[in-house]
This record gives structure tokens, sequence and C-alpha cells, in this order.
């Protein structure tokens, strides 16, 4: 299988990774990648409050992170908190959330959409990989 190239802009998005294989060619191309690199565990958030806190933590968010939607783009979107290399986003046992809370799950896949689609104007990578490989283990 073809490394991951997360140099590419063109192809910078939200990735599913479905099997090891998948995690193996992500975490092979993470381990080269000078892009700034976050893992989010969200096996225990059950709703929206839990899943801002827990990505307000992870991703080291400034306090005056607002913990709604439009606050949660607008730091994505900061250049201070972002820097000058990029983001790769990992996030990890999302099925039990993605379930629990799908109308939540939906508005956090659109924002990172959206922030992905402004970082890519100013040419820096904003990629964000969701593994489902990890859920069935959890079982």
């Amino acid at each position: 299988m073809k490394p991951f190239n997360l140099d590419d802009l063109n192809r910078v998005g939200i990735h599913p990774l479905k099997t090891p294989e998948a995690v193996a060619r992500f975490t092979e191309a993470r381990e080269k990648s000078a892009l700034h690199y976050f893992a989010v565990d969200i096996a225990d958030v059950h709703n929206k409050v839990q899943l801002l806190k827990q990505l307000a933590e992870t991703l080291e968010f400034p306090d005056y992170f607002g913990h709604n939607w439009d606050a949660l783009y607008d730091v994505l979107c900061d250049e201070a908190w972002f820097g000058d290399t990029g983001i790769v986003l990992h996030l990890k046992h999302t099925t039990s959330f993605e379930k629990l809370a799908a109308d939540d799950w939906l508005t956090l896949c659109e924002t990172l959409k959206e922030a992905i689609d402004y970082w890519r104007s100013s040419d820096l990578p904003f990629w964000v990989f969701v593994d489902h490989t990890r859920d069935d283990a959890r079982r």
C-alpha cells in the first residue's frame, strides 16, 4: 500500500482508519512528518460538553476557549494556536460517541472540515484521521 503523504494539500481532510494496515501507513507518515500531532481519545466521551473539554485539554487550547462550536472553529483557525507547520489530529475510539451523539458528531465533522478548508487556503495542512481500528478491542 502507498504511504500517506502528509504534505499533499490536495488530500487534506477527514480520513477514516479502518484497518491495522491503514494505521501503520498513517503512523509511518506521521513519524516522518514535522506537523504537530495530537491524539484525542474519546472512548469515554458521551456528549458535546465532554467532547469539547477533551479537545481543549488534549489540544492545549488557550484559557479563553469558549467551549462551544463557534469557539472551536475560532481556536482551530487561530494562528497563535495552530503554528506555522500544520496539524495532524488523530481521533481515537469514536464509534460510541458517533452513535450516542450523532448530531454532535456531525457538527464536529462540519467544524473540522471548515477549519481544514481555512488552512488549505493558507497552504497549511490540517489532517484529521478517525481511527476505528481500536473500537472493537475495547468492547
